[in-house]
């Protein structure tokens, strides 16, 4: 499984207009073979957008598209991953 982690720094007001966003667009994910989920985790001042995927390729297929641009107001995946807080693993569930 590979995780992706996009840490999100903002004043409260903002980071619940992005939670919205996140909530209002996260089905569209759904249609990238290999998606498996995305959660939402909140942090004094952030949030984690949590996004699980069977393969990094499987991921990678997202900032390649246009989903990504309309989901980032048009930035291509390159753009927008260098000016994000971005993580990404190599995990495994164990239990």
């Amino acid at each position: 499984m590979y995780v992706v982690v996009n840490t999100i720094q903002a004043p409260e007001p903002e980071l619940a207009r992005i939670r919205r966003a996140f909530r209002d667009t996260a089905h569209d994910l759904d249609q990238f073979e290999g998606f498996l989920g995305i959660e939402l985790w909140q942090d004094e001042g952030a949030l984690l957008a949590v996004s699980r995927w069977s393969t990094r390729e499987a991921f990678l297929a997202y900032p390649r598209s246009e989903v990504f641009r309309k989901h980032h107001k048009s930035l291509r995946g390159e753009e927008a991953m260098t000016k994000a807080q971005i993580k990404m693993y190599e995990a495994e569930s164990i239990a």
